[in-house]
């Protein structure tokens, strides 16, 4: 039996008596070793207590196995959706996952990227932070890291995407509003600078417009988007002359926080006012909550994301893909209604 110290892949081939190549095949996953092979390689592997050593390894073969995945904010349980599954379909192809919390900065964005780069990783599924130009992914395209930009696009990129149809999501929340009889439908966050944020004003927008009612500027609020930051701003939105009867709110975050501050309030969600969000949380759906809510493909897309990376590591050169999730209308008491009008 060979000793734990400094164990090698050739140590672990000569106790299996095949070759340094299989072990490295086998540890790799890789179609070419049989499994029952695969199977007695792991065994021995973990009886024996060997490390791989990936980043020798990476010197060798250009792949680290490992695959960046960037967002601008974990806490929103949407992102949290879509990094789960997006890391669950990288761990199913053997790659770890590099984790990278963005916080909407541009310079901590550039400082993962360029680590991603140093350390030779495989890929890179990336929601852009907001005001991210073709400059700032300059780098990923001249060093030819493989790159999904996922739920935001960039604009002249010419990268592959997945996301949501945000313009329709909000044209599908607006309409329902406008077909239960409201002519006084607020618009709560988003910050504009985020092509999400333009795309769902613009769904509302659109709805507004398709129905002959006049797009009122004062219905119009901007908030971060926590619910904290959408109980503050809703006496304003309620003190308007002619306040809204109805709330459109860009995320369910926000549609949350104006829940909470209507019943502070002693108002009743669904009777007094009507409340639809976006993205279909868990939370919305919770008997307290009730959210009426625009159900977003959350694992789709980060499953789609994950397989579009592999397929751009197989083909470099292919051209670019794209992937627009459709969404639906998921009715619940916040609306004031149980059926889609």
């Amino acid at each position: 039996m060979v000793q734990k110290k400094n164990l090698t892949l050739k140590d672990i081939a000569k106790e299996l008596g095949v070759s340094t190549a299989t072990v490295s095949l086998a540890i790799n996953n890789s179609s070419l070793v049989a499994e029952k092979t695969r199977l007695l390689v792991l065994s021995k592997i973990k009886e024996v207590g060997y490390v791989y050593n990936r980043r020798a390894a990476s010197l060798i073969t250009g792949k680290s196995g490992m695959v960046g995945l960037a967002v601008h904010d974990f806490t929103n349980p949407y992102f949290t959706e879509v990094c789960a599954s997006a890391e669950k379909t990288l761990a199913q192809e053997g790659r770890m996952s590099l984790l990278c919390n963005s916080h909407e900065s541009l310079p901590l964005q550039e400082r993962f990227i360029n680590a991603l780069i140093e350390h030779n990783s495989d890929g890179l599924l990336l929601c852009p932070v907001v005001g991210t130009e073709v400059e700032q992914l300059q780098p990923l395209l001249t060093r030819g890291l493989p790159t999904v930009l996922v739920t935001r696009d960039v604009d002249g990129a010419n990268m592959d995407f997945v996301g949501n149809d945000e313009r329709f999501s909000f044209h599908l929340a607006t309409r329902h509003l406008i077909n239960l009889g409201h002519k006084r439908i607020a618009f709560i966050g988003g910050a504009l600078d985020a092509k999400a944020a333009r795309d769902r004003r613009s769904g509302y927008v659109d709805a507004l417009k398709l129905n002959g009612l006049p797009v009122d500027e004062r219905l119009l609020f901007d908030c971060d988007n926590h619910s904290e930051a959408a109980e503050k701003i809703l006496p304003e939105v309620l003190s308007i002359e002619s306040p809204p009867t109805a709330i459109v709110g860009f995320s369910d975050l926000i549609a949350l926080g104006v829940l909470s501050a209507l019943i502070a309030l002693g108002l009743e969600p669904g009777k007094d006012i009507a409340v639809v969000g976006c993205d279909n949380i868990a939370e919305s759906s919770r008997h307290y909550s009730q959210l009426t809510t625009v159900n977003v493909q959350k694992s789709q897309i980060g499953q789609m994301a994950a397989s579009f990376l592999f397929q751009r590591l197989q083909n470099p050169h292919m051209p670019p893909q794209r992937k627009i999730f459709e969404s639906e209308l998921i009715v619940r008491r916040s609306c004031g209604a149980y059926r889609v009008s």
